[in-house]
């Protein structure tokens, strides 16, 4: 079996000791930001892309960044060889390595992890993680992600043995959760004695099947998006499901101050929220008075409106743009995220001198339908969605629910064969309804 990609212990204890002091004095936060932004750009200039983009605009730092042109997913997976900074790294190259790679947590040329985003937004994307950013995510999950858990001091006992995980997520593609979670299980194996019990549940599953598949595992944390945690939860109100949890973990999706009341009138347990993405795993952490405060040290986010142009704080945004300041293989400049994210400029009662952000976009509630007994069945739209993506190739498109017992099926203009394509999509959301008694 190849390796998976670990990080030096010495590359991690220097990370988590400059974290901790960026947490807690802004001077000493900026001064990180600013050299790392400067050492982004030295590895940058290695790019093709980012090279020709640099010599039209000189960037020295954070004050002058707004003057290199913004960048989205579909332009940089159109020009993916010309924008990594090892040359190695090539369209090629990643898709033979998907093609011939066993493990969703083999190392990409010896060093690298690779995963995939859905193409939720669109366009599928491909992303290379080198061992600066995988050290970042980690030590930000031991820090900020879980540091009100008593377990959470180091990058192995975060996830502690004792604890049973369950993990469900979108499952059958090399997305970002599944690809962490297998290489967090490998890299505990070294150390049997310390590795939790980690439990993988694909969240396309019908809903009662799924149910009966975490009553018999028995987690003591539940890791997934709050719509599928919601689903679980009337369950578990209804008395179709009986968890006890001593934690509950959030992300990919907005999580509303009514859902936040329902999960813990049925789990009764703390609920740890964040906000993260393909291109960076742990943007924002949310702090005990359910605030999501910015990551500002590892990140540079940027509200903007529709036409690019920076916003003020207590302004949502159109969208932000996210400079990458920990991954030097495959660099993100003023990258394009399609959230709708507000600044609000206030200090927050935990005392946390973190930005506090509020995060608009990514609401997935879930939908209710009747099977042809009229019975209610309950569907994920990310499971949709992923079914359509995963199991049709097929990214542009829209899902209407027009009746209790009806859904209609569009495809966007810009679909290429959309005879075929259309035929891929709907085999493909046939296959999934009928899995859930909706034949």
């Amino acid at each position: 079996m190849n390796h998976t990609p670990a990080v030096s212990p010495w590359l991690w204890g220097s990370l988590f000791a400059q974290t901790l002091a960026a947490g807690a004095d802004a001077q000493v936060a900026r001064a990180l930001r600013e050299a790392r932004l400067a050492s982004l750009l030295a590895a940058a200039r290695a790019s093709p892309l980012y090279r020709e983009r640099l010599q039209h605009a000189p960037v020295h730092g954070s004050d002058d960044l707004h003057a290199l042109e913004p960048v989205a997913k579909a332009e940089l997976m159109q020009r993916f060889d010309d924008w990594a900074t090892d040359r190695a790294v090539t369209r090629s190259a990643v898709d033979r390595f998907l093609e011939t790679s066993h493990d969703l947590a083999d190392a990409f040329l010896g060093r690298y992890l690779v995963w995939t985003s859905s193409g939720t937004s669109g366009t599928p994307g491909i992303f290379v993680q080198d061992e600066g950013s995988l050290a970042a995510y980690e030590v930000l999950d031991a820090l900020r992600l879980r540091s009100q858990t008593s377990y959470a001091t180091l990058p192995l006992t975060a996830w502690s043995a004792g604890q049973r995980f369950a993990f469900v997520a979108a499952t059958g593609g090399r997305f970002a959760g599944a690809v962490a979670i297998t290489r967090l299980v490998r890299l505990h194996s070294a150390w049997s004695w310390l590795a939790p019990q980690i439990s993988t549940f694909s969240v396309l599953t019908p809903l009662a099947q799924l149910a009966a598949e975490l009553q018999q595992w028995q987690p003591t944390v539940l890791i997934t998006y709050p719509s599928c945690a919601v689903a679980l939860a009337r369950l578990q109100l209804a008395g179709g499901l009986t968890l006890r949890l001593s934690e509950l973990w959030l992300g990919g999706e907005q999580l509303s101050t009514g859902q936040r009341a329902l999960l813990r009138r049925a789990f009764g347990c703390p609920l740890r929220n964040n906000y993260g993405a393909s291109e960076f795993f742990t943007i924002a952490c949310e702090c005990e008075h359910e605030r999501l405060h910015l990551n500002d040290d590892w990140l540079i986010l940027e509200p903007v409106d529709r036409q690019l142009r920076p916003l003020p704080a207590g302004e949502p945004s159109h969208a932000v743009l996210l400079t990458h300041l920990a991954n030097h293989v495959q660099p993100l400049l003023r990258y394009r995220l399609d959230d709708a994210v507000r600044f609000t400029g206030e200090a927050c009662a935990c005392g946390s001198r973190l930005p506090v952000i509020e995060v608009q976009g990514r609401s997935g509630h879930t939908l209710v339908m009747h099977d042809e007994r009229d019975r209610e069945v309950t569907l994920l739209p990310l499971a949709l969605e992923t079914a359509i993506e995963e199991g049709a190739q097929v990214t542009h498109f829209q899902l209407l629910c027009t009746a209790p017992d009806a859904l209609e099926l569009r495809l966007e203009p810009e679909v290429a064969d959309p005879v075929a394509a259309f035929g891929r999509a709907q085999a493909a959301l046939r296959a999934f309804l009928a899995g859930h008694g909706l034949g």
